[in-house]
């Protein structure tokens, strides 16, 4: 830990110093996080454990922080600020819960499709192949091995079904950075990055301005006034995460009553294992949890009359360090050692999941997300499309360094509506074992492509008449 720490320190080092040194990157608008995380990645690639005996410990370690330092972000979020009125916000995070699905099935009707009109008549693939896309993009690499099982089921015989998911999910982990860092610039020059994000970031020496942080919101004398704001955040991490725990706890003590005495194996365990209670339970994210660990800490402190010790900047602070580190933990432990197998078929779906994609970002977020911050939205949606949230974090981070839109919260309160059934929950699971084998693939591409567009027509009906009811509101 404490090796991959200074590892991570020189990156950070470096990255300032070349993006100092280097107008481009400032031009570009990308930050230094994004410059060491790339550096790492290519030291941790060309050393690969060789070079520098070292860098597959630091790899190791590092790959594990991303969860845990979005967990801290979310911490601070509703801490250091009041949250929005609830009707707001129910509105703002249902059309954010209804985006994820639109962008997943969207995945997978796209991915059926292509699989029915281009992929099958020149290859002998199962229906269950057009799934690849969701697999690795919204799944990841974990969706990815728990598919490989699926995929390698008697009913479906994809037995390259493993390699391939893997490989979707590490090509679109680079592809979600480098288009991600694209589609910025376009924004930031299409005016739908907010001036004051855009000009930060412009800023070529990169000089902290404005008022220092650690405000004395205690003696000095009594305990440093910088590790106080530390505490108040890492108890609304411990909040987080003892909630977590309570009700992953609860639920199992709940399911004992239900319990199934039908036992399974292989493909048909991984379905019920998703289907259990518990296993619903435990697919929310822990920034989830911690997001009302910090509301949790602040009301408290509300409640005692003592809200005040809670210094806003400070918080800030320590929770854009925790998205530095992030960006370069999450980049450079990217990975890229895939086996390519069907590589013709697999590039036709990869085509047309980042075609997806960058239509989701660039048109339907801008139907379906709230006006104010619908490009901050769509880019940690992109990011979680394309392989990882912490990809989208590391997407928003360059357009929205201080978390202030409001973007980050929309998007872990509206988790739960999709995390357990998409992008490798319920439905990701099922959807091959139980239907796409046992029907013809052109009605089920078709019925879902057109469930999708009743998606985004609904979504964009109600973000049109948000916006009538918000305008309605600010007028009177």
């Amino acid at each position: 830990m404490v090796a991959a720490l200074l590892f991570v320190a020189v990156l950070l080092l470096a990255g300032v110093a070349i993006r100092l040194r280097f107008a481009i990157f400032q031009w570009l608008y990308i930050p230094a996080s994004v410059i060491a995380g790339a550096i790492g990645l290519a030291v941790i690639q060309i050393s690969g454990g060789v070079w520098i005996p070292a860098t597959d410990a630091w790899s190791s370690t590092m790959r594990s922080w991303p969860g845990w330092l979005i967990a801290v972000v979310f911490a601070g979020m509703l801490l250091e600020r009041k949250p929005a009125p609830i009707r707001e916000s129910l509105s703002r995070v249902g059309r954010q819960g209804l985006m994820v699905w639109v962008i997943v099935l969207g995945q997978t009707s796209i991915g059926l499709l292509a699989t029915w009109l281009l992929i099958q008549p020149l290859y002998d693939v199962p229906n269950s192949f057009g799934m690849l896309i969701e697999t690795g993009f919204a799944g990841g690499h974990g969706t990815a091995a728990a598919m490989g099982q699926v995929f390698s089921h008697p009913s479906i015989r994809l037995d390259e079904g493993l390699d391939l998911g893997v490989l979707m999910a590490t090509c679109g982990l680079v592809y979600g950075v480098i288009s991600g860092i694209f589609w910025i610039n376009i924004g930031a020059r299409a005016g739908w990055v907010r001036p004051r994000a855009a000009a930060r970031e412009k800023s070529a020496a990169d000089v902290p301005v404005g008022p220092p942080i650690g405000y004395a919101k205690v003696s000095g004398e009594t305990i440093d006034p910088l590790l106080l704001q530390f505490i108040w955040l890492a108890i609304a991490l411990g909040i987080g995460m003892g909630i977590q725990v309570a009700v992953s706890q609860l639920v199992g003590i709940a399911e004992e009553w239900f319990a199934s005495t039908q036992q399974a194996t292989g493909a048909e365990q991984q379905l019920s294992d998703r289907l259990t209670l518990r296993s619903v339970a435990e697919s929310f994210p822990l920034f989830i949890y911690t997001l009302f660990g910090g509301l949790i800490v602040r009301s408290a402190l509300r409640a005692i009359g003592y809200e005040r010790a809670i210094d806003r900047e400070t918080i800030n602070r320590l929770t854009a360090t925790a998205m530095d580190i992030l960006v370069v933990a999450a980049i450079a432990t990217l990975n890229i050692a895939a086996v390519a197998t069907l590589l013709v078929p697999f590039s036709i779906l990869f085509v047309c999941g980042i075609i997806w994609c960058a239509i989701c970002l660039l048109v339907i977020s801008r139907w379906m997300l709230p006006r104010q911050h619908w490009f901050q939205l769509g880019l940690i949606n992109y990011g979680m499309s394309t392989g990882t949230t912490a990809t989208g974090f590391v997407l928003l981070r360059m357009v929205d360094p201080e978390l202030e839109s409001g973007a980050a919260e929309d998007y872990a309160l509206a988790a739960p509506l999709s995390s357990p059934f998409v992008g490798g929950g319920m439905v990701t699971i099922g959807l091959p074992l139980l239907v796409l084998e046992r029907m013809h693939l052109a009605p089920i591409a078709v019925g879902m492509s057109a469930v999708v567009v009743a998606m985004i027509l609904l979504g964009r009906r109600w973000n049109s008449n948000a916006d009538r009811m918000s305008e309605g509101a600010a007028q009177s």
